[in-house]
């Protein structure tokens, strides 16, 4: 699946607690697993990194990298796509 940069307020999730360690994590090495999300009537609605999501917001950070798994989008790279005509 192809991973892409959304903002993270068109991104409707639960702000739960975390730990100092994952905060710190985040902080350290930034996000090292994009979040899940589903595409929704307005926005995208976030299926996996509810934690993660709720760290990132808390420091501030405006966009993410995601995975969208209901946009029939499953290719990882569009470096192929001219040179595939098969």
């Amino acid at each position: 699946m192809r991973i892409i940069k959304l903002q993270i307020q068109t991104i409707e999730f639960i702000n739960k607690e975390y730990d100092d360690l994952l905060k710190s994590s985040v902080e350290r090495i930034g996000l090292s697993f994009p979040i899940k999300v589903e595409v929704k009537e307005n926005g995208y609605c976030c299926i996996d990194g509810h934690k993660r999501l709720a760290v990132l917001n808390d420091l501030g950070v405006k966009e993410v990298p995601a995975i969208v798994v209901n946009n029939g989008n499953n290719r990882s790279n569009d470096c192929w796509r001219g040179r595939n005509h098969h």
